[in-house]
């Protein structure tokens, strides 16, 4: 149906947008226009009865989408802060390693005579090669591994926020069917049963989809 098409294309923009509260409610406004389309006319009582019984559905649908999102933004974070945090200590290991080597070379300033002077710094540069070497290789391999670490959260962060968004806009669409179909054939008995259990206000702060 033309409606449930609009309101799937409306419901994948904004759920790749992922902006929380914004742009929520066109979806819904969208709908309702189309809605007024219906070949068949819609008592009040009947568009009363549904939408108590969906609008609840898709603000939790929505609610669901909003707090899943976020932890997959907040998990990322978490991992992301961690591995810099292990990262600043690494890197104040090689800077103090730096200074020490600095210092064996500064202290051969300290020396009057010429040939003491050059004596410190070939002493001083060759007990410090292997340490020299060591550094440019744990250097290069905490580069690489922050590089390749921080690759991977965002690679994991983007799979979590897109099977979240794919689950919101399939959950949508199918509740929005539900709505559609309500609107057109009546409260389904099943449905009707069960209304009377389900909210009529929403858990989300007044925004439709919780984007």
């Amino acid at each position: 149906m033309n409606i449930l098409c609009t309101v799937l294309i409306i419901a994948s923009v904004l759920a790749a947008n992922a902006k929380p509260n914004t742009q929520a409610q066109s979806a819904l406004d969208q709908y309702l226009v189309h809605a007024r389309s219906l070949d068949t006319f819609v008592s009040e009582d009947m568009t009363t009865q549904c939408f108590n019984i969906y609008m609840p559905m898709l603000n939790q649908v929505a609610a669901t989408f909003s707090a899943n999102y976020q932890e997959c933004i907040n998990t990322a974070n978490a991992q992301t802060a961690n591995l810099t945090a292990q990262a600043e200590q690494q890197q104040k290991t090689y800077q103090s390693d730096v200074s020490t080597l600095c210092s064996a070379f500064t202290a051969c300033n300290s020396s009057d005579d010429t040939t003491d002077f050059f004596n410190c710094y070939a002493n001083a540069a060759n007990n410090d090669v292997s340490v020299i070497y060591n550094l440019a290789s744990n250097a290069a391999s905490s580069a690489s591994s922050l590089s390749s670490g921080i690759q991977a959260i965002q690679s994991t962060e983007y799979q979590c926020t897109n099977t979240t968004q794919n689950n919101y806009v399939r959950d949508t669409a199918a509740t929005y069917d539900l709505l559609d179909n309500c609107l057109k054939n009546g409260v389904p008995s099943s449905t009707a049963t069960s209304a009377s259990a389900t909210p009529t206000t929403s858990t989300t702060d007044g925004f439709f989809f919780g984007l």
